[in-house]
């Protein structure tokens, strides 16, 4: 069965139309439906309803969809794993990476590249559950160091660390000298967190609910760094997980440790479980496992 016939008609369907589909593969509408006819030729039954101006798979077409998707995937990845190891160690390694982690991987980075001189490092953003899974499974990036739990077959979380969030705030502000902070004193605060579809602000809120209280938050900015400035222009408090507050700090900010249960989170190294790696790949996974 031709390889190149299975990936068209994975197209058609993806597309739902013949014509965009064509139009995807840069290829004639004509010489697309010879293409799906000879595949029905081989497979001697049809894929594709003809007989309805919806676009419409048969049950035979449906079945042989499901797995040629998985064929073709599998072929994707195998295909990508094989140019990789015949580089060797000429590669661009893409990384999804949360901006609390940028810190301490700026050191694995400068470990990496006394082995590994050759070697380009690009570092994505990938901050949503879905985007982490897709972007591993789509071989987007070979890696992700996320706060997320990704709980899927085809991937493998690896937990790197647990950190605590605490608390941003000016020098002078009430909290840099109170002896014992706790979330109940956010009650009256103007408090700062990231964006709600984001894992750290979901984490935070839900401490807030675990401990019956109603925070007053005042602003949601996407950006950790954005949250820094608006804390140091005295436009309220932040929670922050501490590995992004560790380092550079200004002069008139301070962090400080909340005591609450609920208030820290996981960080992980998540990549695809039945993928190889050549092995300067797995030696940058090493050090992310070992130097965090």
């Amino acid at each position: 069965m031709d390889l190149r016939r299975m990936y068209y008609f994975n197209a058609t369907v993806k597309y739902q139309s013949f014509s965009r589909a064509a139009k995807s593969l840069h290829i004639s509408q004509p010489s697309l439906s010879n293409a799906i006819k000879t595949l029905e030729l081989e497979i001697n039954a049809p894929l594709i309803e003809r007989t309805t101006k919806q676009f419409q798979l048969t049950e035979l077409g449906q079945q042989f969809y499901e797995r040629s998707k998985s064929l073709l995937a599998q072929f994707e990845v195998m295909d990508t794993e094989l140019k990789e190891l015949a580089k060797g160690e000429q590669l661009e390694i893409r990384l999804g990476m949360i901006e609390s982690a940028n810190h301490w991987f700026s050191q694995v980075i400068i470990a990496y590249q006394k082995q590994y001189p050759q070697n380009q490092i690009t570092l994505i953003d990938t901050l949503y559950n879905q985007t982490v899974r897709q972007a591993l499974l789509g071989l987007n990036v070979h890696g992700v160091i996320t706060n997320q739990h990704i709980v899927d077959q085809e991937i493998k979380s690896e937990l790197l660390y647990t950190e605590p969030y605490v608390v941003l705030t000016k020098k002078d502000h009430p909290f840099a000298t109170k002896e014992k902070i706790k979330l109940v004193d956010f009650a009256e605060e103007s408090l700062i967190i990231g964006m709600p579809e984001f894992q750290t602000s979901a984490q935070i809120l839900k401490a807030f609910e675990q401990e019956n209280i109603t925070p007053h938050i005042q602003y949601k900015i996407e950006r950790f760094e954005m949250i820094k400035v608006l804390v140091e222009e005295g436009l309220g408090i932040a929670l922050l997980p501490q590995q992004y507050v560790n380092h550079h700090l200004s002069e008139s900010l301070i962090s400080r440790q909340v005591h609450s249960d609920f208030l820290s989170r996981n960080v992980y190294l998540s990549t695809m479980k039945d993928r190889t790696f050549p092995e300067s790949i797995r030696k940058l996974f090493e050090l992310i496992k070992t130097m965090h």
